[in-house]
C-alpha cells in the first residue's frame, strides 16, 4: 500500500466518521425528547422503577456523549496522522 493510498483510505475514514457522527446526533436528539417526555411523566414517582428509569436515561445520554467525543478525537487523530505524512 501506497502513502496515497493510506491517504485516500483515511480520508474515507474521516467520511464515515462524519457520517456517523450525524446519524448519533440525530438519534441524541430523539433520546432527549423521548427522555423530555419520560422524565415528564415520572416526575412526581418515587418508585423504584421510576428512578431506574430516570438512571437508564442519564446513561443512555452520557453515552451518546461519549461516542461523540470519541468521533471527534479519532478525526483529530487522522488528521493529526495525514499532516505526519505529509
Amino acid at each position: 500500500m501506497t502513502i496515497g493510498d493510506v491517504k485516500v483510505t483515511i480520508r474515507k475514514g474521516d467520511q464515515a466518521l462524519d457520517m456517523a457522527r450525524m446519524s448519533i446526533e440525530k438519534a441524541s436528539a430523539k433520546l432527549a425528547d423521548a427522555s423530555a417526555l419520560a422524565l415528564a411523566t415520572l416526575h412526581d414517582s418515587e418508585r423504584g422503577e421510576a428512578q431506574q428509569s430516570r438512571e437508564a436515561l442519564r446513561e443512555a445520554a452520557d453515552e451518546v456523549d461519549l461516542v461523540l467525543r470519541r468521533i471527534v478525537a479519532a478525526k483529530n487523530h487522522a488528521a493529526a496522522y495525514l499532516t505526519a505524512i505529509g
